[in-house]
């Protein structure tokens, strides 16, 4: 696994987020890609997902760009999480939160914000309607709901509320 390691902070135990290099591991791949299967699934159905996510992974669209700084979380020396941020004019948007399965409700989405939040003015999170628990976990980082939006996604319309902190 390729790991570049801008700046380090050793969060709890053996965690820790580093700035990293997309990752080119098959295997943390197939997590992410299984991950955003099982989330667009909750709305869109199993099938309709699938092709959604591969629609999107063939265009690049859910990577993010080369130029914007991804963070990967650690334990030891695998790769459990990662996440990224996109300028918008003083704003930060997460627009990757990712946890591996194995490793959820073990501080990793916590902690990776954490680092987000210490590289970013004000961040503001886009929470799918059908993933209250996710919203719950913002709300519990201190993030308030602004509002909720409708979103045209590769022509099927989600709804999404926006959090900032």
């Amino acid at each position: 696994m390729s790991r570049l390691h801008v700046s380090s902070e050793t969060l709890t135990g053996s965690l820790s987020v580093s700035q990293i290099v997309w990752p080119e591991d098959k295997d943390v791949l197939q997590g992410l890609h299984a991950s955003w299967i099982e989330q667009y699934a909750e709305y869109l159905g199993p099938d309709t997902a699938e092709l959604l996510v591969g629609r999107l992974l063939d265009s690049g669209k859910l990577y993010p760009e080369k130029e914007v700084p991804v963070l990967g979380a650690y334990k030891g020396e695998t790769l459990v999480g990662v996440a990224s941020l996109r300028s918008l004019q003083g704003l930060s948007l997460i627009t990757m939160l990712e946890v591996m399965q194995p490793f959820r409700h073990q501080g990793v989405g916590r902690a990776l914000v954490s680092a987000l939040d210490k590289r970013a003015e004000r961040l503001l999170a886009h929470v799918s309607i059908h993933r209250p628990a996710v919203r719950i976990f913002y709300q519990q980082l201190g993030f308030k709901l602004l509002e909720r939006m409708q979103v045209d996604h590769d022509g099927h319309l989600l709804e999404f509320d926006v959090l900032a902190k």
